[in-house]
Parts: C-alpha cells; structure tokens; sequence
C-alpha cells in the first residue's frame, strides 16, 4: 500500500517538472517575438522613410527628368492600305530555242550578270551553214536562168510590157522562192546562238555543252533585276482608294528593320467575284540586285489622304483622368534642351500606324505646327515638371 502511494507520489513530481519546463520555454519564445517584432518594425519604418526621401527627391522640381519630344505636324494625314505580296522581277524572259542541234558551248553560269547580245549558249551551225550554202547556189542558179529568160528585154519601150515579162520571167526561174530560201537559211544560222535580250542576270539554266535541243526547248531565263515589282491584294473596301503613282512602303523578311520605298505603277480594275479582292502592283528600284524573285514582301500603300490635318506621334497620348493629354515641352530660354512639360487636352480623331490626328474642339486645347510633344519618359509626369529634352525626333504625321 505504502508503495503505491509512494508511486503516485513521484509521477505527480515528474509531471510538475516537466509543465513547469514548457512554461519557461514558452515565456522565453514570447519575449524573443517581441524583441523580433520590435526590429522589423524599425527596419520597415527605415525602408519607407528611404524610399519616401528617394521618391521626394526624383521628383523635386529642381530635377530635370529626361524625355524624348517629336514635332507636332501640319499637312497630309494618310491612311495606309497594307498587304503582302512577293517580289518578282519587272522583266523576266525565258529562252528557248528556235532550232535544233547539240550544244556546243555555253559561256555563261546560272547568277551571272549579261549585257544585251551576250551569248547563253551555242547550238552546233554545221548543218546550218551547210543549208545557208545549198540556199546560195539555189538562189544564184534562179539568177541565171531568170538573166536568160529577160535577155533582150532592154529593147522593149512600153514599161507596162516590159513589167509583165520581168515578172513572167522571175516565177518560171523560180528567183522568188530561192531568195525566200535563203533568208530562212541564214535566220536558222542566226538562232543557233542564243543571246540576252536585255541586261540581267541569268536563272533558270538548263543546257550544258552536248545537251541536244529541239524547237521550242527551254535554255535559261534572263531577269532584269534593276527594278523590282511586287502584286498585292486588296480588300474591294480598299482597292478604291489606291491611285497609280501614290506612295508605298515595302519590306521583306529577308531584310528586317529595313525599309524600301516604291511606287504604286498598276491597279487592276477588276474586283475577284470570289475573294472579293483586287489587285494592285507596286515598283521599287532594286540596286545591288539585293532583292530577289520571290521573296515575301509587306507592303504598305497610301490610300485615303486628307489635306491639312493637325498630327502628333501615337505616343504622345496619354490619359489623365479619363481623358486624352498631350505634354508639350516648353524650354526656360529660346533653344534650351531644359524646360518644363505642360499638359494639354485633346481631342482626336483619324489614326493610322504612328500618329494619330489631333482636331480641334471647344472642351480641349490646341495644338500648333512645330511645337514639341513628348514622345517618351513622359507617362509619369505631371504638369508643369522640370524636364531635360534628351532626343527630338521627326514627326509621325504619316505623310507619304
């Protein structure tokens, strides 16, 4: 009996120890927190006191933020038709040849650049010059017998007579077909060297020395790569704002970031029933040969045009309080790079790939020609602030 209360006794004891340990550990781990709250509280208030000193002094009105500008334009708002095309060369002739007979020589490589009445290639003229010298005895044995048939005929003074047996005497020698026989001869002669008919380069090739030709066999095409020309298609809504000799823009994606311009040379005046599509052709001058048929092409045309619009870069447009503003740079002296941006309201109205028009409206404020605009590191400020003009650049008027 006395040892089971003495059991209990020191089970009571162990339990007490041990809660009384977890409450030490307890209180130890609350003062820690607090000690840890305290520190994070100090550094957060550090942090933001930094970052509102920093705040306060990128925008304290004696910093000048950098910012880019662009002139505000006056003139010709366009709005451009775009398609893709690919490029083809503005002449290109296939040859082919007019007799036939083995390839003998062929002086030239596909790429290479030919002047008109270079040789492409040479079909054996043997035979040819054989059949050119049988013409010539032909035509000249017709020549004798038509002298025997008209000797005499000096003496005959009526011209109408003497006409009619001169012609008498040209059928019965047979002196027409000679001379007919022999002019073919020589144009077979000829064509047995196939030549450039204009400055190109040549593609295309397909004969090489033995190659045997027949009447009508393909032997290179020469291209004249001067100039290229490119077929667009557009939409029927379009197609009518287009006009011969407009203004286009091309780019390819052989040549990224780089643009060329053109000329709209065609319009087909026939609309697909179809596709509903029409057909225009733009030229670009093509020097050095760099672009080459068939490579893929963007093309952008200018369609409608409207006379005297008031235009500033899409860029320049912001939004301050639910309306459109435009921040225009205004310089402390006359030609300084340093000034303050104002912000102006707008209202616009025509929009095309990079600017957008500004027209004018009681409610908003307007813009003059030659003006600057911001253009970029604008979107933050507000107005009035000290501003540094870092870059102007042209204005996006879109102008052909």
């Amino acid at each position: 009996m006395k040892s089971r209360y003495l059991v209990t006794i020191i089970v009571f004891i162990v339990a007490a120890a041990a809660l009384g340990g977890i409450y030490l550990r307890l209180q130890e781990n609350s003062e820690d927190s607090a000690e840890n709250s305290e520190e994070s509280a100090t550094v957060d208030s550090a942090r933001a006191a930094a970052q509102s000193t920093a705040a306060a002094s990128a925008f304290a009105t004696g910093v000048a933020v950098p910012v880019e500008g662009a002139a505000v334009r006056r003139g010709t708002f366009v709005l451009w038709v775009t398609a893709e095309g690919q490029a083809a060369a503005m002449r290109r002739a296939p040859l082919h040849a007019q007799v036939g007979g083995p390839v003998i020589e062929v002086p030239v490589r596909e790429g290479v650049w030919v002047s008109a009445g270079d040789v492409i290639a040479r079909i054996d003229p043997v035979e040819y010059e054989i059949s050119r010298k049988e013409a010539q005895g032909a035509l000249e044995q017709a020549e004798a017998s038509y002298q025997d048939l008209t000797l005499g005929d000096e003496t005959i003074d009526d011209p109408e007579v003497l006409a009619v047996r001169q012609g008498q005497a040209r059928i019965r020698s047979g002196l027409a077909g000679a001379e007919a026989r022999l002019e073919q001869a020589e144009y077979n002669l000829e064509k047995t060297v196939i030549r450039a008919p204009y400055s190109g380069r040549v593609a295309n090739l397909v004969v090489d020395v033995g190659t045997r030709l027949s009447v009508n066999d393909s032997v290179a095409t020469v291209v004249d790569l001067s100039s290229i020309e490119v077929d667009v298609q557009v939409l029927e809504s379009e197609i009518a704002a287009l006009e011969v000799g407009r203004d286009a823009a091309v780019t390819f994606t052989a040549f990224p970031g780089e643009e060329f311009q053109a000329v709209v040379v065609t319009v087909n005046p026939v609309v697909d029933p179809v596709s509903h599509v029409g057909r225009a052709t733009v030229r670009l001058r093509n020097p050095g040969a760099r672009i080459l048929p068939g490579m893929h092409a963007n093309v952008r045309v200018a369609g409608r045009l409207f006379e005297d619009r008031v235009s500033v870069p899409k860029e320049a447009i912001v939004e301050r309080s639910r309306r459109e503003v435009v921040f225009v740079f205004e310089p402390e002296d006359e030609g300084a790079s340093t000034g303050r941006a104002k912000w102006r309201y707008v209202t616009t109205g025509l929009e095309n790939e990079e600017a957008i028009e500004v027209v004018s409206s009681e409610d908003t404020d307007e813009l003059f020609e030659g003006e600057i605009v911001l253009v970029g590191g604008h979107t933050t400020l507000t107005h009035d602030a000290m501003v540094r003009l870092a870059e102007t650049g042209g204005s996006g008027g879109g102008a052909p």
